[in-house]
């Protein structure tokens, strides 16, 4: 899949003479965390709901409240926008995003065409495409296959699967922390047993299993706690 597939083309866009209290109406207005900031048409940086927000709680100066309060009506967000941006082509691999949103620690890339902004794809867009791709949340069993090191494993794996007459509706290939190559293979029943028995049969260790027909059971809260909230463009 390419980033193209997941990107958002909706974008919500500011300048750089847009002010602090602005743009942080529109993250909150919008339910967003990313502003490009755009120039004569070109991409010259971006600003985070957490830059605003550092910004806005700065120290306490010398300054009278009034007059802090006053400056920071007026600050421009071209004060503290990052002004090198790293971006990405529409045409890449959503792999490729992640693997740069991992490498620089950033969670949001901005999607350019010959120059031009045409979209912005967050690290939940990847996060949401690799539960879609794990196939978590459908009526399915999860299997966590070792394969070791033999070439045709993975062939051999899916074959014993699916003489079981199991139906396989999605396969992710992973080292574990071992550094043990596995399948993660998902298969469209909440009884996986024959397919389990068919794999140990071929000398397939089969580590984990998990089987349900909604996922799995919601994460509780810890007292005075929270789950972190959804993240938007």
């Amino acid at each position: 899949m390419l980033v193209q597939d997941v990107m958002h083309t909706t974008l919500t866009t500011i300048t750089p003479k847009t002010t602090l209290p602005q743009a942080m109406r529109l993250v909150q207005q919008r339910g967003i965390r990313h502003l490009p900031v755009v120039e004569n048409g070109e991409l010259v940086g971006i600003v985070s709901d957490r830059d605003l927000k550092r910004a806005m709680a700065s120290p306490a100066t010398s300054l009278e409240v009034r007059e802090l309060n006053y400056l920071l009506d007026r600050l421009p967000v071209a004060e503290i926008m990052t002004r090198a941006v790293i971006t990405i082509a529409p045409m890449f691999p959503v792999e490729e995003a992640a693997r740069l949103m991992v490498k620089e620690k950033i969670s949001a890339l901005p999607v350019t065409e010959g120059g031009r902004l045409v979209g912005i794809v967050t690290e939940t867009d990847v996060l949401e495409l690799l539960v879609k791709a794990m196939g978590a949340g459908e009526p399915s069993s999860r299997l966590d296959v070792v394969l070791g090191d033999r070439p045709s494993a993975l062939a051999e794996a899916v074959k014993a699967v699916e003489a079981a007459g199991a139906v396989i509706s999605s396969i992710v290939t992973l080292a574990n922390r071992a550094g043990l190559k596995e399948a993660v293979i998902r298969v469209a029943t909440i009884n996986p047993g024959p397919a389990i028995k068919a794999l140990e049969a071929r000398g397939f260790t089969v580590r984990e299993s998990w089987r349900g027909q909604q996922g799995p059971p919601h994460p509780t809260l810890s007292p005075g706690g929270g789950e972190d909230e959804g993240e938007g463009a």
